[in-house]
């Protein structure tokens, strides 16, 4: 399975019982799967492989063409055009199957979102946002990790991996 597919059916369903996904991961079902209106936080952490201009595309932008004549997406309405989402933004057409859950208000995108650490290191930013703590190396453990942590006597939580290696994340 590639990563667009990952992303479109993880969108598109949630883990009714544990399942295999690949050899290197899991999903664990929740009780939240039995409440009818679960509220859940997704978080798709693809290091290096997404570029955010091409996923929701600023298509009212004038520079996002002059600066990327050969890969921008073109504008609603053209061949292969951007998905309109609020008259600024547009879908990669490829991702036409996540538009419903937008429409429904049922997917965000946090778009043009950083850290305030002035890093050039990818390495120590991808750190910094897994830990949730830029600029401090001495994390021990990840943002979500700690959320899990604090939610889980409280909340049934559902918490899925992907990958060879558990992320720090977790």
């Amino acid at each position: 399975m590639n990563r667009r597919q990952f992303l479109i059916q993880s969108s598109l369903c949630s883990a009714s019982s544990l399942i295999s996904i690949g050899t290197h991961g899991w999903a664990a079902r929740s009780i939240a799967a039995t409440n009818p209106n679960p509220q859940r936080l997704i978080v798709v952490f693809l290091r290096g492989a997404i570029d955010g201009l091409s996923v929701v595309v600023p298509y009212r932008e004038p520079t996002y063409y002059t600066d990327r004549p050969r890969i921008a997406i073109p504008q609603p309405g053209q061949t292969n055009g951007a998905l309109d989402l609020d008259g600024q933004f547009g879908l990669h057409p490829a991702l036409a199957p996540l538009l419903p859950l937008w429409q429904h208000k049922s997917l965000a995108f946090v778009h043009a979102c950083g850290s305030k650490d002035e890093t050039r290191s990818h390495f120590d930013a991808q750190d910094y946002l897994e830990s949730g703590t830029p600029g401090i190396k001495s994390t021990r453990d990840g943002w979500m990790n700690r959320l899990l942590g604090v939610m889980s006597d409280k909340n049934p939580i559902q918490a899925v991996s992907v990958g060879a290696t558990t992320p720090r994340i977790l």
